[in-house]
């Protein structure tokens, strides 16, 4: 009798995972509501707050997305381990949330219609170019600068001219940028994940757990990961090649 494939011993039940993307996707959801409150009031230091956090449920979601077909002892379970106890990790992680959504689309009803992809393509540009215009406000060109105005947005600064209050202390400009990005973001997840979108995101990882072995899931991560490798590298290239023109 041939022995059956050896199948994978997963970190979490789907159940678990399908829980954790609703909860982020409800709390992003929720603080980007306040954070608008916040700005009509013109708090704009707890807007801007309220509004990384956002970001950082959303950077959280991608980290529990991974989880999908972790083992416990793969890199993956390692890097949602890190973002629950570093915010400067989750917010890195925010980098890719444009790809996670392009692949949640590709489990749309309405993949195939142009309408869908071009709405899609269109959200996802204005995405990129919220975020850009967020990192081009911070010193070292990373989404990880947010922790620190977070903190400056919720507390008085201690400086050495002195205290400076959080009104102060961030530019209503910025608030209103990290706003932009937070509430971009929340909305092109919402058309990707409502009506039915997120069940059956979670059913199609269901089939795939139950159809394929631990040597064929290797084999499908090694080409994810050769292909990401190679997208990046390509993206790098063009990137240089912009700021050569420029």
């Amino acid at each position: 009798m041939t022995p059956q494939p050896a199948k994978r011993r997963y970190r979490n039940a789907l159940e678990q995972i399908e829980e954790g993307l609703h909860a982020c996707w409800q709390n992003a959801q929720d603080l980007v509501k306040a954070s608008d409150q916040l700005l009509a009031a013109e708090l704009h230091a707890p807007a801007l707050s309220l509004a990384v956090l956002a970001l950082e449920e959303l950077a959280k979601l991608v980290a529990i997305d991974g989880l999908l077909f972790a083992r416990p002892d793969d890199w993956k379970a390692d890097d949602f381990k890190k973002a629950t106890k570093s915010h400067a990790v989750k917010l890195s992680i925010l980098e890719v949330l444009p790809l996670l959504l392009r692949h949640l689309a590709m489990f749309d009803p309405r993949w195939t219609e142009p309408t869908f992809k071009l709405v899609l393509t269109a959200g996802i540009t204005q995405l990129v170019e919220d975020g850009d215009a967020v990192m081009a406000e911070m010193p070292d060109g990373s989404f990880q600068m947010l922790d620190d105005w977070k903190q400056r947005g919720f507390y008085a600064a201690c400086t050495d001219s002195g205290f400076v209050a959080s009104s102060s202390a961030v530019p209503p400009t910025l608030a209103q940028k990290v706003r932009q990005l937070a509430w971009r973001a929340t909305t092109t997840l919402d058309f990707l994940l409502k009506g039915g979108n997120l069940e059956r995101y979670i059913q199609e990882a269901r089939s795939i757990r139950g159809e394929l072995s631990e040597q064929q899931l290797q084999a499908l991560e090694a080409l994810g990961a050769q292909m990401a490798t190679e997208r990046f590298a390509a993206s790098e290239t063009k990137d240089n090649k912009d700021g050569e023109e420029d």
